[in-house]
């Protein structure tokens, strides 16, 4: 059989980075994927000195009773027992055998000690874990020591045109034909919930991890439902709350325990452009920076562009650090670097005017010797701010968002957005009458002030001498 992997999923399948992880919805293609990335990749091995391309993949699931019902039969429906290899039922063993490729594929169920034990012993080329969000960190973290030991130096040995790696030594093993290393570890899975250990890889992955998110399966994107019966995803939402809706047909975190989200019409798949934005190159259009002060300065430089849409070009968080520090250590660089010679305002806390008693000087007293220009945003008042950044939510300009945030350079505000800024729970049950005031609420309040001042200019007519365009608010309960 021909597999073609949907757009969604081609980012992942081809992907060779060390770990790359895929999100989505039910029924999206995901695990399928998975499972002949294991194919992909043994095809990719150097040749052993008989000439097979020899390599072993390790196949996780949570417990052995979703190994046995869900797994296994995916793995079998590509690769059928005694036409794509040899299957040892007893030892969940399958010899995967194709043109020069013989891959020996072990599946491992981690609900008894010995089977964790068991895996933790072997030596693999590749690691395929099916519903990753269902497996300890631990057992994610130990997996990765077990593979590129197989096949070794003795089977595949040195060749001179692959030279050494940055160790000095000859470069064998587990390697492809170009001598690059050939060892991965993947996983499909639908989405955690949010504030788990795996919300928090997936939103600020290793250099070595790459993280994949398919769109909603009831959005415009969705590219592989022509695989499912129709209106599979309407069908599926009947009689689901709207936590369960968020995770398995929208593929987003699920609702943290912990608390509900600040900004609950915040959409990552409409609010976060597709790659990095670039800034206006107007005077006429100055970068807006909300900063918010404190023992952890942060920053959010914004900016409005000419249709009207606020821009989160990128955020700047720090931890323990003084704001002069903070502004010739962390500011500065990013503005020298990314935007040179580009007018900025800064808003800040309006509490920023109370002088120090170390020095007397006020947090903007050392803005301005820094030679920014500084505005005390109109309020500090929770309410109005919040309020502010709801409008630029539920913004649309031309159909699109009015409120666009940077993946790449502003990746703490999504993360503070998605639900990392929240109202806490109680021990009643009942919800905390102010935002959580934890890591991401500093991030989250520099945002305030940036969008508060960007929404007075809309309110009370242009601050910086053009005329916005104008542009509707719409409700944001139908955007997936």
């Amino acid at each position: 059989m021909q597999y073609t992997p949907p757009p969604s999923l081609v980012p992942f399948f081809l992907s060779d980075s060390f770990i790359s992880l895929v999100c989505g919805p039910v029924g999206s293609g995901k695990t399928t994927s998975a499972l002949l990335k294991i194919a992909y990749h043994a095809k990719q091995m150097a040749a052993c000195k008989d000439g097979i391309r020899r390599s072993r993949a390790i196949i996780v699931r949570n417990t052995r009773e979703m190994l046995q019902d869900s797994t296994i039969p995916d793995f079998h429906k590509w690769f059928p027992p005694d036409i794509a290899g040899i299957y040892l039922k007893t030892e969940r063993r399958f010899i995967l055998s194709f043109d020069d490729v013989e891959c020996e594929c072990l599946f491992r169920g981690l609900d008894d000690s010995n089977d964790v034990r068991r895996l933790l012993s072997l030596q693999a080329s590749f690691g395929c874990i099916d519903e990753f969000r269902e497996i300890n960190p631990k057992i994610f973290e130990a997996l990765q020591g077990r593979l590129g030991r197989y096949p070794d130096g003795l089977l595949v040995p040195h060749r001179q045109h692959w030279g050494v790696d940055s160790n000095g030594n000859p470069i064998q093993g587990c390697v492809t034909d170009a001598g690059k290393p050939n060892k991965h570890l993947f996983g499909a899975s639908n989405p955690p919930e949010f504030d788990s250990w795996w919300q928090k890889y997936m939103d600020e992955p290793p250099a070595t991890a790459s993280v994949t998110f398919q769109p909603s399966g009831l959005s415009p994107e969705c590219d592989w439902s022509q695989h499912l019966p129709s209106d599979y995803y309407l069908d599926l939402a009947e009689g689901k709350d709207e936590d369960w809706q968020q995770v398995y047909i929208h593929g987003k975190y699920g609702r943290s325990l912990s608390g509900q989200p600040v900004f609950p019409s915040f959409k990552p798949d409409f609010h976060v452009a597709k790659g990095p934005l670039n800034h206006i190159k107007s005077t006429l259009k100055p970068l807006i920076v909300g900063l918010d002060f404190g023992l952890s300065p942060a920053a959010a430089v914004t900016q409005l562009d000419m249709l009207g849409r606020l821009l989160i070009l990128h955020a700047i968080t720090s931890e323990g650090m003084g704001i002069t520090r903070f502004v010739q250590e962390k500011l500065k660089p990013v503005l020298i670097e990314r935007f040179p010679g580009h007018p900025v305002i800064v808003i800040g806390d309006p509490a920023g005017n109370q002088r120090a008693q170390t020095d007397e000087r006020s947090c903007f007293d050392i803005l301005k010797g820094e030679g920014f220009r500084v505005i005390p945003a109109r309020t500090n008042a929770v309410v109005p701010r919040i309020s502010a950044v709801e409008r630029f939510l539920a913004r649309q300009v031309d159909g699109g968002p009015g409120f666009l945030v940077d993946p790449v350079h502003a990746r703490a505000i999504v993360t503070a957005l998605r639900g990392g800024y929240r109202y806490k729970i109680k021990k009643s049950g009942d919800l905390e009458d102010g935002p959580d005031k934890g890591h991401h609420s500093h991030i989250a309040d520099a945002l305030q002030y940036s969008c508060l001042h960007a929404d007075g200019g809309a309110m009370f007519g242009s601050t910086f001498g053009m005329q916005r365009r104008e542009v509707k608010s719409v409700r944001p309960g139908g955007w997936t």
